[in-house]
């Protein structure tokens, strides 16, 4: 068992390393589950993110932001409804298009001819994507709506043998260290 690997600066400290090896920019939480857990949680949730807030008064931020609940492919995996879904187009014939007249056999022996030997993708926006590039296509939310604080999510919190003696927020911390 290797042990995980030591922060040397703030910047791939713990928060880095709660990324793992993903290039998100942010962290999306939902609202329903943050809700439904325990008061102390919540209370410690909230001073967090007001020290958060206090210590980047200084920073620029975007008014809001837009989160699509989706699901992530890799572009050259996708099929075409799936390219269709997440708005990817495809060019697997080098900009050629075939000639309008063309059906049924005469347009598959042109496809042949023509086909590119690697097809290009561009996503929204006009931007080439390569083709093990990951794209997002969108799915409903599968948390429940807070419905203006009404919604409750029972948590499973942590329940162990350990546990005994010790408080729940440090045997939940113990048992993901130990993950």
């Amino acid at each position: 068992m290797t042990d995980a690997p030591i922060a040397t600066n703030v910047t791939n400290g713990p928060v880095h390393m709660h990324f793992g090896l993903s290039y998100a920019n942010y962290l999306v939480l939902p609202r329903t589950l943050m809700q439904s857990m325990p008061i102390e949680w919540q209370e410690r949730m909230v001073a967090c993110l007001d020290e958060l807030d206090a210590a980047f008064q200084h920073v620029e931020q975007a008014e809001v932001y837009k989160v699509q609940a989706g699901t992530e492919h890799i572009v050259s995996e996708m099929t075409d409804i799936e390219l269709k879904m997440a708005q990817v187009t495809v060019d697997r014939f080098g900009g050629e298009r075939p000639p309008s007249k063309l059906a049924g056999e005469a347009l598959l022996e042109w496809e042949e001819q023509n086909e590119a030997a690697e097809p290009t993708y561009t996503g929204q926006h006009g931007i080439e994507l390569d083709a093990n590039e990951r794209v997002t296509i969108p799915t409903l939310d599968p948390v429940p709506h807070y419905n203006r604080g009404r919604t409750y999510v029972e948590p499973q919190l942590h329940r162990c043998d350990n546990c005994e003696g010790v408080d729940p927020a440090s045997c939940l911390m113990n048992a993901a260290r130990s993950a």
